[in-house]
């Protein structure tokens, strides 16, 4: 499940939910556009020490033939920030 392909940013952080009863409160857990795991090979072309299986799936950023290599988890990936600020829903439908 590393950076998703076709992912969008969700609800904007509140306590405002649909059913107060059972959800207290919506939130991001990580910080958008912090990679969630690196591709095979980094960006710089080196090979990623801490590589999972998982992170090369075909749903997965950076194993693409158009899209760059996916960072180390933690660091910055702007391919990703850019496709979840355009697949953004940022309020209830």
């Amino acid at each position: 499940w590393c950076n998703i392909r076709g992912a969008g940013v969700g609800l904007m952080p509140t306590t405002e939910t649909a059913d107060p009863e059972i959800i207290d409160a919506y939130f991001w857990l990580k910080t958008p556009g912090e990679s969630d795991g690196c591709s095979q090979t980094l960006p710089d072309g080196a090979q990623c020490p801490r590589y999972d299986a998982d992170c090369g799936s075909e749903d997965s950023l950076g194993s693409g033939p158009n899209e760059p290599p996916a960072p180390e988890a933690g660091q910055w990936y702007d391919y990703q920030i850019k496709q979840l600020a355009a697949n953004a829903r940022l309020s209830p439908a």
